[in-house]
Order: C-alpha cells, then structure tokens, then sequence
C-alpha cells in the first residue's frame, strides 16, 4: 500500500538529481532515477470489488470520455451535426 500512495506523489512532483544525491543515491544511478513531476495520474482505492462497484467505474470511465469528446466538438467547425 505504501508504493500505492507514493507513486501518484512522485508523477506529481519528480526528482531532480540534487534530491537524489541528497538522499545518497549513487552517482551511477542518478540519471536512471530523475524524472520530471507535473504528471496526471488517477488513483482509486475501492472498499470491495463487486459488480455495483465494477459499474461504478465503468460509468466514470464513460463520463470522462464524454467529457473529452465534448470538448473537442466544441472546436469543430459549425457544419458538423
């Protein structure tokens, strides 16, 4: 569980490589492990896995493409129906 709360946490903010050698990482291994932040990332923690919440997924899934090809209409030309 801890890699699971950790990882949203570093696509948000990455590592610089004065971090790293701060934490004494080797200098061998600081290019591999530097990777820049402001990354989305989507974490959904379930209490049970079932069918009610298997659907309930399912309709955020649906809801956010929607969403997306909604804006995306929205910079169509007017011709399109």
């Amino acid at each position: 569980m801890c890699n699971f709360f950790a990882q949203p946490d570093a696509l948000a903010y990455g590592k610089t490589p004065e971090e790293l050698a701060a934490a004494n990482v080797p200098s061998a291994l600081i290019p591999h492990r530097t990777f820049k932040g402001n990354r989305p990332s989507l974490s959904i923690l379930l209490p049970e896995l079932s069918a009610y919440t298997v659907g309930q997924l399912l309709a955020c899934y649906e809801h956010r493409i929607a969403v997306q090809v909604r804006s995306l209409l929205s910079f169509a030309p007017p011709y399109f129906p």
